[in-house]
């Protein structure tokens, strides 16, 4: 492969990658490369305006809205990478990034529970999702919640409490 040819392939990559960005720092980060290697495509991508091709910069919020059809979402799952999947549902698209736990839907970081997307990612990849989810979930901690056992509070009639503090108003605070 000439050098030309494998600047041209660099340049791709870089712009690929920069488009794909979730955040500003990386984004310009990526930037300052491509204007490194050639300061003209850095203005045409700067005038072509970076919400149209920049996912950071983009103007529309497509997240934060579940899939309705799982099946559907499992026909239209596509691998980046080996942890990184593309799920369309529909005109929607949503990032799942299985190694950090992550989804574009938010869903999947902030409960960490499946999400109905990384769920068809991992069917996709016909793999078991337990080690997916947070061990708060597990069958280990559910029944470690009730080991201690908790005793019923008896009848207030029974309640032995002096006279003094059953006479006390207590107001909630402003």
């Amino acid at each position: 492969m000439g050098k030309v040819q494998e600047g041209k392939s660099k340049l791709s990559e870089l712009y690929f990658a920069t488009a794909r960005s979730y955040t500003l720092d990386e984004f310009n980060e990526r930037m300052s490369k491509i204007e490194e290697i050639d300061p003209r495509i850095k203005a045409y991508l700067y005038d072509i305006g970076y919400h149209r091709w920049s996912r950071v910069h983009a103007t529309v919020n497509r997240t934060w809205t579940m899939t309705s059809d799982i099946v559907e979402s499992l026909n239209a799952v596509r691998d980046s990478t080996d942890y990184v999947h593309t799920v369309l549902d529909g005109v929607r698209r949503y990032i799942i990034c299985l190694e950090n736990k992550r989804c574009s839907c938010g869903q999947f970081q902030l409960d960490e529970l499946l999400c109905p997307h990384a769920l068809a990612a991992l069917r996709h990849r016909d793999e078991s999702f337990e080690e997916y989810y947070s061990p708060y979930y597990t069958r280990a901690n559910l029944l470690r919640t009730y080991e201690i056992p908790v005793n019923r509070l008896p009848d207030e009639s029974k309640w032995n409490m002096p006279q003094h503090k059953s006479e006390e108003v207590v107001n909630p605070s402003t």
